[in-house]
């Protein structure tokens, strides 16, 4: 989600120096200019110790930068000050979110709701809110309600398509972003993301209206020339058009390539790590299949897929990409570092009370979904944390989805990830990216030779589209599940997807992108040497 802060208002005080400084803060926060915002409100508190605004704005300016803990006593301190509306709540859902506390978040949110919030801002913030707590549905009734309280904000409408694409509600979601795209003709996001979910033909394509975009974009906004690269790319993929899909993907990651943390040593590290502690803990293997069933992997190597036909048993049900055992385990070792992927959390682990990781992953897990029942957890970088896991949680099951290093190279480097995400700095990068997909086909191997058989499972890809029944059938048994029809129809089932697979697992199991990379072979002859050298090709 996009969050627009022109809607975001603060309460007025009456003393007219104290509301100008307040303007301006709330001004320098909408350009992300948080020192010069931080400064003025620090002049306000200086003026008026009881200000609550003061307190609310430096809350906002704590969570924006991921300052949590400290956003929260902000937070508080607004609301202790007496500020009257549903914000401070709303904030404090988020700064929890971000601390992986979902309980709390969901508690805070209740609290919002009963302050019946009405500007679009703090609807729209609900919306997401709540969308990054898997509550899907509830998110699109708070989207609306942000369009309805400002029908002229491009933002609330592109927030909008973006939680009914992930109920599948993709005419509905087009006419969202079209809305977004026509009050905003340069917003490039609602345009990609348009784009995205909408076939491209010779006859009718996004192709014109996109290069335009791109002729005409900011020279220094990186991000935004990647997204539009990215959607120019979709176009040419769907004309049938391999080379120029592969020019405008390099072209817009060269933008940002320069901004991106080369993270190439220290995921190098964390797969090592990650094989020692396979040969270092010791795995149950006569436990029951009766607890959770993690799906890791590499992006776009199937792991939706099968998260959708698993969760399509009436035993079990999808908990999403989780990040809590990564943030339960960080918390156990005394990890510093805010990255997700850590050698050191990993290593340290081996020492841990993986019991305790175990039961306070549970808890927060179960705070989200609000019942004991079974569930499935996809989230693929859990793939570090894999023995971890299976100690933690002994009525585990981990399913390891693999597929042919080349296409799994291709597939990543399509994608487009944030660039201010650093957990997938390999992507931009043909060569990195044949050394980390390497890398983690070495740890499947370790995995599969270390780990017992019962608990731990690798699925390629490839058995996976040519076997569809013979496969769900050994996964299902392999969870401790009977079989079900519904699992073979998954592409039926109407609950929320909320990754870049959103189209492609509401369709039967396809065999077409087998392969593909053959038909990118010359582009790709960076990353295929690499995979050539490392015995993957």
């Amino acid at each position: 989600m996009v969050l627009n802060y022109s809607t975001f208002g603060v309460q007025g005080s009456g003393k007219t120096q104290e509301e100008h400084l307040l303007h301006q803060a709330k001004q320098f926060l909408q350009q992300k200019k948080y020192q010069e915002a931080l400064d003025c409100c620090r002049q306000v508190l200086e003026k008026n110790a009881e200000s609550a605004d003061g307190y609310f704005l430096m809350g906002v300016i704590a969570c924006e930068n991921h300052d949590y803990r400290n956003a929260l006593g902000l937070l508080e301190g607004a609301v202790r000050k007496g500020y009257p509306g549903p914000g401070p709540f709303v904030q404090a859902a988020r700064s929890l979110v971000g601390l992986n506390q979902p309980a709390q978040a969901l508690r805070c949110l209740d609290q919002a709701k009963t302050r019946n919030p009405r500007d679009g801002y703090t609807l729209a913030l609900i919306g997401t809110t709540l969308s990054k707590l898997d509550r899907h549905e509830e998110a699109v009734e708070f989207h609306r309600k942000a369009t309805q309280a400002s029908p002229g904000d491009a933002l609330s409408f592109f927030n909008l398509g973006s939680a009914l694409q992930f109920l599948g509600k993709f005419e509905e979601a087009r006419e969202a972003y079209r809305t977004a795209s026509r009050l905003a003709p340069g917003f490039t996001a609602a345009q990609m993301h348009l784009t995205q979910i909408t076939r491209q033909t010779p006859e009718k394509n996004d192709l014109a209206v996109l290069q335009q975009a791109w002729s005409q974009r900011n020279p220094q906004d990186a991000e935004g020339g990647l997204v539009l690269a990215h959607a120019i790319a979709k176009v040419h993929e769907d004309l049938g058009d391999p080379q120029s899909v592969m020019v405008w993907l390099e072209r817009g990651k060269a933008l940002v390539r320069p901004h991106v943390p080369d993270r190439e040593a220290d995921d190098h590290a964390a797969y090592e790590a990650a094989k020692a502690l396979a040969n270092r803990l010791p795995i149950n293997a006569a436990t029951p299949a009766d607890g959770p069933v993690f799906i890791v992997g590499l992006p776009r190597s199937g792991t939706t897929l099968v998260d959708r036909i698993l969760s399509s048993h009436s035993q079990i049900v999808s908990a999403g990409e989780r990040h809590e055992f990564g943030a339960c385990l960080h918390q156990a070792t005394g990890g510093t570092r805010k990255e997700v992927v850590d050698a050191e959390v990993i290593a340290r682990a081996a020492h841990a009370d993986l019991a305790a990781v175990g039961g306070a992953y549970l808890d927060r897990v179960r705070a989200i979904l609000g019942n004991d029942q079974r569930f499935v957890d996809k989230m693929p970088v859990n793939a570090f944390f894999v023995p971890a896991i299976l100690a933690a949680l002994p009525s585990s099951r981990v399913i390891c989805l693999r597929r042919q290093a080349p296409d799994s190279v291709l597939s990543v480097y399509k994608q487009h990830f944030a660039a201010s995400t650093s957990l997938y700095s390999y992507a931009y990068d043909l060569r990195k990216l044949a050394n980390y997909v390497a890398d983690f086909h070495d740890l499947a191997d370790t995995y599969s030779q270390a780990l017992p058989q019962s608990r731990f499972r690798l699925v390629d890809y490839e058995s996976l589209v040519d076997n569809a029944e013979g496969e769900i059938r050994g996964m299902l048994e392999f969870a401790g599940l009977g079989f079900e029809p519904a699992c073979l129809n998954f592409h039926e089932n109407a609950a929320p997807v909320a990754t870049a697979s959103v189209s492609q697992v509401r369709q039967p199991i396809y065999n077409s992108a087998k392969g593909r990379w053959k038909k990118y072979e010359a582009s790709l002859e960076p990353a295929l040497a690499v995979l050539r050298d490392r015995g993957r090709l």
